[in-house]
């Protein structure tokens, strides 16, 4: 991708793959007449300390310097606003820039640190439970806007992740081609060098795409948006359902199952008086018998405008011993992590953008 600069265009760094890097880069350092073993201190700066501008990268001869940043742009987003929850989740709100602004988490737990990382400005899927639904779809995120929330991330907390999730704003497998390029630059142990085990694609469901994700990542895990086991329930709670119907979706998984060797996590959030009932948690295990699985369950997080409200502790509880009498594997509960900083997919970059409009939000 390249970003115009006057009369010039730069390409966007990050979002080069490891080939496509070196060719780039090897030009760069021929023509500045430099050394080739540059290339491998630029790996380094851009993959492992990567500084807010070239100018930062201090051991490179300054006319060096200033030959990359006018021939690449570094960091894609710049860091807008950051809130830190008394649980040690730190949320971030980045702008892009040509316009509108992202979010992404840091979540510190134990030995763990995950970063959830998003893939569209906005969603266009408008599930009904999310708050990134509600503040409308505004494009897909590039290649190196989505690796440079990883980076980004790593910089400002000093925390690496030890997980990396796509489960923020936006529907990755509905901006696919930037999906994997990111994977690609992520995965590579010439660039990011991140273990594609320790990534997680989170999709609600594109079964073609969740076939194709799992023949060229195999490696990386996948988790369904799942929340209802009948499809007129589904279609309510998220409407792409009619384009893509349980069905399809679940053989989707049993494909991708069969060609990864891995489980998949079915992600349900839990909406009081709407999918809690004993009945649903009966549906959803003859829904997905066979399948190799775990069931996270995830207390919904209100946010202003939602139509459901949060569901107790006991009803989780009530609803996770249904689901253990007959689903073949593991029911979890996910600790609900940053609910004081709006810490939820969505909540803060909808708080902000209504607070810009001059609405009342409360805390």
């Amino acid at each position: 991708m390249t970003v115009g600069r006057g009369a010039t265009e730069r390409l966007e760094i990050l979002g080069l793959t490891a080939a496509e890097l070196e060719e780039a880069l090897a030009r760069l350092l021929e023509e500045a007449r430099e050394p080739r073993y540059r290339l491998g201190q630029l790996r380094e700066w851009l993959f492992r300390r990567t500084p807010a501008d070239f100018g930062g990268m201090s051991d490179l001869p300054k006319r060096l310097r200033e030959r990359l940043d006018a021939a690449f742009v570094l960091l894609p987003l710049q860091r807008s606003i950051e809130k830190v929850s008394s649980d040690g989740t730190r949320k971030l709100l980045w702008t892009r820039s040509d316009g509108g602004s992202i979010e992404s988490v840091v979540i510190p737990d134990r030995d763990r640190v995950t970063y959830c990382i998003s893939t569209q400005a906005g969603c266009p899927v408008k599930c009904t439970f999310c708050a990134t639904g509600h503040g409308g779809f505004q494009g897909q995120l590039r290649a190196a806007e989505i690796v440079g929330q990883v980076l980004g991330l790593r910089a400002v907390t000093g925390l690496s992740p030890t997980n990396v999730v796509y489960m923020g704003m936006g529907e990755p497998l509905l901006n696919f081609e930037a999906v994997k390029r990111s994977l690609e630059v992520l995965t590579s142990p010439d660039l990011a060098g991140f273990g594609a085990r320790r990534i997680t694609v989170s999709t609600v469901g594109i079964p073609d795409r969740i076939r194709e994700l799992g023949e060229l990542f195999p490696q990386v895990k996948l988790a369904l948006s799942f929340h209802a086991a009948r499809d007129d329930l589904r279609t309510e709670i998220i409407p792409l359902n009619r384009k893509h119907p349980l069905a399809d979706v679940i053989a989707a998984l049993r494909d991708h199952t069969r060609i990864t060797g891995k489980k998949v996590t079915l992600e349900y959030i839990v909406l009081p008086g709407v999918n809690d009932t004993e009945r649903d948690a009966r549906e959803v295990i003859e829904r997905v018998r066979g399948l190799p699985s775990r069931i996270n369950l995830i207390g919904f997080n209100p946010f202003p405008g939602a139509p459901y409200t949060k569901p107790s502790v006991k009803r989780l509880l009530v609803f996770r011993k249904w689901l253990e009498a007959g689903f073949e594997g593991e029911v979890t509960i996910r600790r609900s992590r940053g609910e004081d900083i709006q810490g939820a997919c969505g909540q803060l970059s909808l708080k902000h953008a209504l607070e810009a409009a001059g609405a009342v939000v409360p805390e």
